[in-house]
């Protein structure tokens, strides 16, 4: 809505007052500056992307709650544990720069998880190799056994 425009509600008739235009409604938005790293990452992208603050603030928190997740649980209230979680919801219309946004603040997400699936590749590589190893020396040592067993088998019977 923008600032000074008068809207109609069928139940009560006619609204009017001041009418807050978007940057007007979010004056009072925490200022993150003083909070080091994340204060300088919202001041930046907004900067930088040309993004309105609360959504560059909302996009930051969530990116933020993405990365701590998995520090601390929470209890249901009907019982049981759950990882913390926080979800949000962004509606903003097209060309608003959503999409820039939240690729600024996922993108050391994203590589962080490129490089864990990576490193997983490798590792399980590897394990597949030490699998296959293991199991051509089994291979070998029941070859050696059932000999061993057979060549037992054949000086029981002769005696």
């Amino acid at each position: 809505m923008y600032s000074g425009q008068q809207t109609t509600n069928s139940r009560w008739g006619l609204v009017s007052g001041p009418q807050l235009n978007l940057f007007e409604r979010y004056q009072g938005l925490p200022d993150l500056s003083c909070l080091g790293l994340l204060g300088h990452a919202v001041g930046h992208a907004g900067e930088s992307i040309q993004t309105p603050y609360p959504h560059t603030l909302l996009v930051a928190i969530t990116a933020a709650s993405t990365v701590t997740q998995a520090l601390c649980d929470v209890e249901k209230p009907v019982g049981g544990n759950t990882s913390l979680s926080l979800f949000t919801l962004m509606i903003a219309n097209s060309g608003e720069r959503k999409s820039s946004l939240i690729k600024y603040f996922f993108r050391p997400i994203r590589e962080a998880e490129t490089f864990a699936e990576e490193d997983y590749k490798a590792l399980l590589n590897k394990w597949e190799q030490e699998i296959h190893i293991w199991d051509l020396q089994r291979k070998v040592l029941e070859k050696a056994l059932s000999s061993v067993i057979r060549q037992d088998l054949k000086s029981s019977m002769e005696e």
